[in-house]
């Protein structure tokens, strides 16, 4: 039975950059998801995490006239559902779509992302923000850039 966030995107590549934060022992973790929205057509993108706050997102449209950036009006978090809904003005019609998130990560995930690199496939909710079922993670492919 697959989850009712995959009916809605199917990820195909997740792409994690991290940089040092020189004022403070943080990470900031910059994270390109790659995939195909479903219909119906939406308002939003909804993924899985656990306590990560986004500084920053941007959704993109790639069409065949050129990508096309929507305007994000919202970030919705919901702890007992362990989701963030991104929101847009426009609607989001089925298609592919690039979705670019900006959060902090503490020295603790440093741990966790060397599990990432050392090959385990499925990270926690707590790491990056996904569609972290397991028809989801294995179609999806996870590169980690430094």
């Amino acid at each position: 039975m697959q989850s009712l966030l995959l009916t809605q995107f199917h990820p195909i590549k997740y792409t994690l950059e991290f940089t040092s934060n020189k004022k403070s022992s943080n990470l900031v973790a910059k994270l390109h998801i790659t995939g195909r929205k479903m219909a119906p057509p939406s308002k939003r993108i909804s993924l899985h995490q656990k306590s990560i706050r986004i500084t920053n997102a941007k959704i993109i449209h790639k069409t065949k006239k050129g990508p096309l950036e929507h305007e994000i009006i919202r970030i919705n978090y919901l702890p007992t559902f362990q989701e963030v809904r991104i929101h847009t003005k426009q609607i989001l019609y089925p298609g592919e779509y690039e979705v670019v998130l900006e959060y902090r990560l503490s020295e603790e995930n440093i741990a966790e992302l060397k599990k990432l690199r050392d090959g385990n496939k499925n990270p926690s909710r707590e790491l990056l923000p996904s569609i972290d079922e397991p028809e989801a993670w294995a179609k999806a492919f996870f590169e980690i850039k430094q």
